[in-house]
Order: C-alpha cells, then structure tokens, then sequence
C-alpha cells in the first residue's frame, strides 16, 4: 500500500526472505531451552508443591534445596542467552551485508538494489532481537510461565497493525514499515528478558544478596 510500487513490495520481499533465512538458526535456542531446563526445574517444581502442602508457611526463597537448583538454571539459561547473542550478531551481520552491498546477489534490477540498501539496518535488527526473544520464549516456556508470555504477544500484536496501518495513512515507506518491525522485536525482547533476568541484575546492582545455603539452613533452624 506504500507508495512507489512495485519497488518497494520487490524491497520488502528480499528482505523478509532473508530474514527467514536467519530465523532457524534463533529458533532452535528457544527448542534447547525447552529441552534442557525442565530438568532442573521439574523436580524443583515438584519438591516446593510439597513443602507448601504440608506446611502453608513455607517459603521458598529459605530453602536451601530451592536456591542452587534455581542459580543452576538461571545459569543454563544465561548460557543460552550469551549464544544466542553472539551467534545472532554474526548471523545478522552476514544476512545484512547482501541488502548493503551485495544487493546483485539478490536482483539484476539495479532501483531495487539502490531500494533495499536503506533497509539493511532493519535487517540486522530484526534478526539480531530475534535471538533473544527466542531464547526467552524458551525459557519461559520451560518455566510455564504462559500467562506472562501469551500477554506479551497479544500486547505488541495488538499494537503493530493499528501502527502499520498509521503508516499507510500518511504515505510512508518500506522503511517505516521495517522500522515498526524492528521496534517490535526490541519490546518482546526486552519485556522476555527483564522477565527472566531482571531480578538477579537488581540484586547486583543493589548489592541484594540471594540466600546461600548455610544461612538458609540457620534461618530455618
């Protein structure tokens, strides 16, 4: 619907084309973390649905059997996270440097290799904060943390058509459009990872300090 068609829909392909070509290799964090935290987090699940039923007063954060099991996995996923982010980083810097220089790989048409060269840097975001959503996505998964999850999704889909649409409106361009993609994938990636990591970054900011074992073990006693 922008205007200067059919250059900016050709545009808007190749960039979505290799932006799908990048995906795969984001998505398959999201299945590692499905596959490889319930291992810590199953029993430890299972262990405080216990505790609570036989006494209501029981906290978690104390437990000395909860905290090292809970650092363990916030450690996988970190690890998880750290891949993500520098296989990401050079997925979709490769992925970038067609629109950006090597348009001829993708078109003899020389308007759209001139058209798709301002999208690059959409490119590269997109795929770039597709890492981390994925990893997020996974983790969160694993943590069945769906409520969270499904309300992210539905707050930014809900918000990027009504924005496309306002795009349309006032004539704008392929750019605008990648634009708001780009800005989509930076709020789910920065809601998912706040989720997750949030918590620990205060703690080290502010010099909270989680509870070991030997203090977890005298508090209870």
């Amino acid at each position: 619907a922008v205007p200067g068609q059919p250059i900016p829909l050709a545009s808007h392909q190749i960039i979505l084309s290799l932006l799908f070509f990048c995906t795969p290799f984001f998505e398959v964090l999201s299945q590692t973390a499905q596959t490889f935290l319930p291992a810590f987090l199953a029993p430890l699940n299972e262990h405080v649905r216990t505790r609570k039923a036989a006494d209501p007063k029981y906290d978690e954060h104390t437990d000395a059997a909860v905290v090292p099991w809970k650092l363990a996995g916030q450690r996988v996923a970190t690890k998880l996270l750290v891949t993500g982010l520098a296989s990401a980083r050079l997925i979709a810097s490769a992925a970038s440097l067609v629109p950006a220089f090597f348009g001829n790989m993708i078109t003899t048409d020389v308007t759209v290799q001139q058209a798709i060269k301002p999208l690059a840097k959409y490119l590269w975001l997109g795929a770039f904060f597709w890492a981390p959503v994925g990893v997020s996505e996974g983790v969160l998964l694993a943590r069945q943390e769906l409520k969270f999850l499904a309300s992210i999704y539905f707050i930014s889909t809900m918000f990027l058509p009504p924005t496309l649409v306002q795009v349309k409106l006032r004539g704008g361009n392929v750019s605008q459009i990648w634009g708001c993609f780009a800005l989509f994938q930076i709020f789910r990636a920065t809601t998912f990872m706040g989720r997750i990591w949030g918590g620990f970054a205060l703690e080290r900011l502010f010099g909270t300090k989680v509870p070991r074992k030997k203090e977890a073990v005298s508090e209870s006693c």
